[in-house]
C-alpha cells in the first residue's frame, strides 16, 4: 500500500502545471522523425503504472545517447543492442542508425510496447526486421547469444536490477562473450561496481558504461 500511495503521489505531482516544461521538453526528436516517443503524450494512468514499476517514463535524450555510443570501444556490426525498459522505443530508433546486428527492446507495460512497435513500423518501414519489441518482464528475458550492448535508462527498482544482473551473469557463464552495460541516470551504479565480472569503461554524472573483463 505504501508503494502504491508513493507512486500515486509522484504521478499527481508530475501532472502539475509547473512540470509542463519537463514533460514537453523532449519533443524535437518526435517532430523531426514523425513518431511518438515523448513523455508529453503519456497519460496519467500509464505514468502511474510506470512509477509503480520503479520510475516514471522518460525518453532518452539524443545527444546523451550519441555521447554514450561514441564511448563504446566496439565494432557495432558485431553486437546486438538490447534496451531493457524500452518504453515507446526511442532508444531503439536511435540505435537503428548504428550498424548493430540486431536491436531488441524489452518493455513490461503493454501500451508502451504497442506504441514502440507502431513507431518502429512507421519510422523504419521495410527495414524494421532487425528491430524486435518484446512485451516482457526484464527478469524473464533471455539474453541473446553473441556480443551485447545492454542499455538502461534507470527503468526499474533495485531488486529488479539485481535479478537482471544475475541473469546476465548466468548467461555469460554459459556463453562467455563481450558485453557492455550502458546505464543512463545511474542511480544503482554500485550494483554494477559490485559485479566482479564487470569494469567501468567510462562515465559522467548522467551515465556510466561498464564492460566485461
Amino acid at each position: 500500500m505504501q508503494q502504491l500511495l508513493a507512486a500515486l503521489g509522484r504521478a499527481v505531482q508530475d501532472s502539475l502545471p509547473d512540470r509542463r516544461q519537463a514533460r514537453y521538453g523532449d519533443l524535437d526528436f518526435d517532430l523531426d522523425h514523425s513518431v511518438d516517443t515523448t513523455r508529453a503524450n503519456v497519460d496519467f494512468s500509464l505514468q502511474f503504472i510506470a512509477m509503480l514499476m520503479g520510475s516514471p517514463y522518460f525518453a532518452s535524450e539524443p545527444w546523451l545517447f550519441e555521447e554514450m555510443m561514441r564511448t563504446l570501444p566496439i565494432d557495432f556490426r558485431e553486437f546486438t543492442f538490447v534496451d531493457l525498459g524500452s518504453g515507446k522505443g526511442r532508444a531503439l530508433l536511435m540505435a537503428s542508425s548504428y550498424p548493430f546486428q540486431n536491436i531488441v527492446g524489452v518493455e513490461f507495460v503493454p501500451d508502451l510496447n504497442r506504441i514502440a512497435q507502431q513507431n518502429i513500423s512507421k519510422h523504419l518501414g521495410e527495414h524494421r526486421q532487425r528491430v524486435v519489441c518484446l512485451e516482457l518482464d526484464a527478469r524473464d528475458f533471455t539474453f541473446p547469444a553473441g556480443p551485447l550492448v545492454v542499455y538502461l535508462f534507470n527503468p526499474f527498482p533495485e531488486l529488479v536490477f539485481v535479478a537482471v544482473l544475475e541473469n546476465l551473469a548466468h548467461s555469460l557463464l554459459e556463453s562467455p562473450r563481450s558485453v557492455y552495460v550502458a546505464y543512463r541516470s545511474p542511480e544503482f551504479e554500485p550494483l554494477l561496481a559490485g559485479c566482479k565480472w564487470l569494469e567501468k569503461i567510462a562515465g559522467s554524472e548522467q551515465w556510466v558504461i561498464y564492460g566485461t573483463k
